[in-house]
């Protein structure tokens, strides 16, 4: 498997940087944009940025968390509850300016585990760094497989 290494800035904007709005993805509703900001909400989650308050009990987070060990990828058609069937509307005004948040992001999550301990996870509950870590390369690696970006 050719897992997206998330923390390489350089060659994740390279790739993102092909996308459009029109870019149709092979799966999913999202455009090239929207997808660049979903990748970002996450990363907001795992830095501290917003506050993923729900609540996954002890017995869901022990049995999903595991998968994150595996070299399992995020199946298409995966989505946690807590999304909507449909995209969220556009928050930035073209998809430079929505990179920029991503990467902004990311730095903020390396910067942010230097001190915190753990994040919540909306779908796999309480993540330390490396857990955040496997996370996001399905994540960014399952996306990148949407828009064709592998």
């Amino acid at each position: 498997m050719n897992w997206v290494d998330f923390l390489n800035v350089d060659e994740i904007t390279n790739k993102l940087e092909s996308l459009t709005k029109e870019t149709q993805p092979l799966f999913g509703k999202m455009n090239g944009q929207q997808v660049i900001e979903h990748l970002s909400l996450l990363m907001q989650i795992s830095n501290g940025k917003i506050d993923a308050d729900y609540y996954v009990s002890d017995e869901k987070t022990t049995r999903r968390k595991p998968f994150l060990d595996t070299d399992e990828e995020l199946h298409i058609g995966f989505r946690a509850s807590i999304l909507s069937d449909e995209p969220t509307p556009e928050k930035f005004n073209n998809i430079e300016e929505a990179i920029t948040d991503l990467k902004e992001q990311i730095a903020n999550f390396v910067t942010h585990f230097k001190t915190a301990k753990s994040e919540n996870h909306p779908f796999f509950g309480e993540l330390d760094y490396e857990y955040w870590q496997k996370f996001h390369v399905k994540h960014f690696t399952h996306h990148f497989k949407q828009f064709r970006l592998l």
